[in-house]
């Protein structure tokens, strides 16, 4: 039985791979949901540099985070780059509850509430997540997990495709 689950995991692996979202692919459009209940399109959102977070209301590594992404939006949100948040609708449903949320971790870029079902197109099995994606809404970076310096990795991304207009 053993070793029939073992063929079974490795025979499912490389399929699994094979789908996964790869540096210069085209980001997968999803709906969200806005603190205000207000649906939204991933393709509506503007900006020449578009930086993804998905993340968890149960994870640490996410807190952790969080001034980092919070200086980003900062030092960004001016100069046509937009930042966002993701939590799936498996944990927080409504808005009113994403709006305690983001204050009670002291989000301060906009965070939205999207379908479960996006994470099989984003391939999210951990958290956090991050997508980098250019204006034409082109997969430029992905980053699972955390760094050290987070701020310093993203600010030197973010600032070369402010750069080359790719």
């Amino acid at each position: 039985m053993k070793k029939l689950l073992i063929l079974i995991l490795i025979l499912l692996i490389p399929q699994a791979g094979q789908s996964a979202l790869r540096t210069g692919d085209s980001a997968p459009n999803f709906f969200l949901t806005d603190i205000n209940g207000k649906p939204v399109q991933l393709y509506q959102i503007k900006g020449r540099v578009i930086v993804i977070e998905f993340l968890s209301n149960k994870c640490f590594a996410c807190d952790y985070v969080i001034p980092d992404i919070n200086k980003l939006y900062e030092k960004f949100k001016n100069k046509n780059v937009q930042i966002v948040g993701v939590i799936f609708n498996d944990e927080i449903e409504e808005p009113q509850k994403l709006n305690e949320f983001a204050k009670s971790r002291g989000i301060q870029y906009p965070l939205f509430i999207a379908d479960v079902k996006v994470k099989k197109f984003y391939n999210i099995y951990g958290f956090p997540n991050f997508f980098i994606l250019n204006e034409k809404k082109n997969i430029m970076k992905i980053y699972r997990g955390i760094t050290q310096d987070t701020f310093g990795l993203f600010n030197k991304e973010i600032e070369k495709l402010l750069l080359n207009k790719r």
